[in-house]
């Protein structure tokens, strides 16, 4: 069993912080997902998970995006609100996935990636988790709970150990976020309809 190192009761806490921020839609969550990327950035390049470091990669700089787009600023050219993605983006989002499966798999696998496989497809829908989550979409929240706890098996494989406990818990710290975001999209359609 590996040792529990600083890095990993860094990431967790900051981690958790993040999904608590997120969950009541504070921007300053980006900054948390940015500095966990990158320590756990450093941790799967010990351990030769090339897939999940370029995740973390990926991350960071959607996650200055969707710093932007939950700022004051990025909210003067549109106000972003919880919503649910429309059926037209999901059929996107599966087609972008395939794609980027295929390529983060001949890539991974030429990179000597030890898990290629299931490597390029949580990095793959990650991804397109991670912009749905800066565009407020509920389903985000759900697939997080998916591939965190698809996740678990791999990282156990690697004596990460500290880290599948900690993945275990963002998965309910997920989907506790999704049912958040969800009863509070329906409390303001609510209230709209009352309104009218």
């Amino acid at each position: 069993m590996s040792n529990i190192s600083s890095i990993d009761i860094l990431v967790f806490i900051i981690s958790v912080a993040g999904i608590l921020l997120e969950m009541i839609q504070n921007k300053w969550f980006w900054l948390s997902y940015i500095i966990g990327s990158l320590l756990l950035g450093y941790q799967f390049i010990i351990v030769h998970l090339y897939g999940s470091l370029l995740l973390q990669v990926f991350f960071i700089i959607l996650a200055i995006y969707g710093w932007y787009k939950w700022t004051d600023e990025g909210q003067k050219h549109h106000k972003q609100q919880i919503c649910h993605s429309t059926p037209k983006q999901n059929l996107i989002y599966v087609i972008v996935g395939i794609f980027l499966t295929l390529i983060l798999y001949y890539l991974l696998k030429i990179t000597g990636d030890k898990d290629y496989l299931i490597d390029s497809c949580l990095t793959a829908i990650s991804l397109i988790a991670t912009y749905m989550a800066a565009l407020k979409q509920i389903e985000s929240w759900f697939i997080f709970t998916a591939t965190v706890f698809i996740s678990v098996p791999l990282y156990y494989n690697y004596h990460l150990f500290f880290t599948c406990v900690a993945y275990i818990i963002f998965g309910i710290l997920d989907f506790i976020g999704g049912i958040k975001w969800l009863r509070e999209f329906n409390l303001h359609n609510k209230l709209l309809t009352d309104i009218h």
